[in-house]
């Protein structure tokens, strides 16, 4: 017992030791790096309209519900006998439960979550963002994919995992105007803290794609058989690559001085460039000179049409170490071609959505450490950086209304 007491006495003299132990010069690397990040990420913005958090790491366990809807629709032209037909399959997956993490320092992150009950489904996520300007790209792949199949609006069957794969990508960049009073990240990454109630117009700039493929082991009915090239044309997979332009606005309701955030944002988008692709199964007399599925090109039925997404948020702040956050998030991409080669018209319309909720840690040394640290070896404060907005004591009255500079568009920033 004895020998047990001088060996905890030993741990905490030397646990003192190192507490007051001078950082090394990799250390001192970091904190100067750390610094320098955090005066770039504060530059242009009203402290008491938004900070960054007191620890700048980031980790997080997210929990997530995922789904896809997707609605292809081939129509022919008159048949024999027919007439017209509109042949739709109506794809929609069973929600999967998402298992994941998320690890970011300050607007820099990466996520990867994926079904861990099925394996139907994963998705791998990079962001940036600073205080006016952000990146996220996002990819998933679902292949739980339930299959209704409808001719002239009438359903003919459905099918339970048919063998379609839906493959979902996008990357979004937003631009805030009023980034001295909004943080479209407080409430999506949690990368800022909201202290007081803004909102902002967003102007975004989005690359969107979407992938259909299925096989030939959708069954269909005896009777239905016939129709099936005219229904189907031999169609595989459907693709589109889309480059969108849009605007849209974003709210951060918080009540209690960044405590509890809550946000909501939508944006309409204009889709300006598209390529589309459809593959075919050929007959073999043509397959054999032509290896593999072919793609054509399936030009627009108009030169620009409109999209869109949207996103809402809570997000709580425990305490300057923990977080929770749930948001949830649909995303839009849809196209009508010309008709094609075979003279039906396709058209293609899905909904990405996503239900996350996350329970995230912060770490790494706090201000007033790195203060201390600096002080004392390099003689550097940390300092709120030139061209920050202080209001802390009297605020500077702004020629501009309140409801414009809170709400819409800082002149400042």
């Amino acid at each position: 017992m004895h020998r047990t007491r001088i060996h905890i006495l030993l741990l905490l003299s030397l646990l003192c030791l190192c507490a007051q132990a001078k950082p090394t010069k990799g250390l001192l690397f970091f904190y100067r790096t750390g610094n320098w990040v955090d005066n770039y990420l504060r530059k242009g913005i009203d402290t008491s309209y938004i900070d960054l958090p007191e620890h700048s790491w980031r980790i997080a366990y997210t929990n997530a519900m995922v789904g896809v809807n997707s609605n292809l629709t081939s129509t022919t032209p008159d048949i024999p006998d027919y007439g017209t037909l509109t042949f739709t399959l109506l794809n929609k997956t069973t929600p999967s439960v998402d298992l994941g993490f998320y690890a970011a320092y300050r607007g820099f992150g990466f996520g990867y979550s994926w079904d861990a009950i099925h394996a139907y489904a994963q998705r791998l996520s990079f962001s940036f963002g600073s205080k006016f300007i952000g990146i996220d790209f996002g990819i998933q792949t679902s292949t739980n994919i339930h299959t209704n199949v409808l001719l002239n609006g009438q359903a003919l069957w459905n099918q339970g995992n048919a063998g379609v794969i839906i493959t979902n990508a996008s990357l979004n960049l937003w631009y805030a105007l009023n980034a001295a009073h909004y943080s479209h990240q407080a409430a999506v990454k949690q990368s800022y803290i909201q202290k007081k109630t803004a909102g902002s117009l967003l102007l975004h700039l989005s690359y969107l794609s979407s992938q259909v493929d299925f096989s030939d082991t959708i069954k269909v009915p005896e009777a239905q058989k016939p129709l099936l090239p005219a229904l189907m044309s031999n169609l595989t997979a459907v693709r589109t690559r889309q480059v969108a332009v849009g605007i849209g606005y974003g709210i951060n309701y918080t009540p209690n001085h960044g405590k509890v955030v809550l946000h909501l944002s939508a944006a309409a988008m204009l889709v300006t460039y598209s390529v589309n692709l459809a593959s075919y199964y050929l007959p073999d007399s043509i397959a054999k000179d032509l290896p593999g599925q072919p793609m054509y090109n399936l030009p627009p039925a108009y030169p620009v049409h409109v999209s869109g997404n949207m996103r809402a948020a809570v997000s709580w702040e425990i305490n300057k170490w923990v977080h929770l956050n749930v948001w949830a998030t649909a995303e839009n991409i849809r196209f009508r071609s010309k008709p094609t080669v075979n003279y039906n018209t396709i058209s293609l319309e899905n909904w990405d959505w996503k239900v996350q909720a996350s329970v995230g840690v912060r770490l790494g040394a706090g201000k007033d450490r790195l203060q201390r640290a600096l002080e004392e070896h390099s003689a550097v404060s940390i300092q709120p950086s030139e061209g920050s907005i202080q209001t802390s004591e009297e605020p500077k009255k702004s020629r501009y209304p309140l409801w414009l500079t809170d709400y819409f568009w800082s002149p400042k920033n």
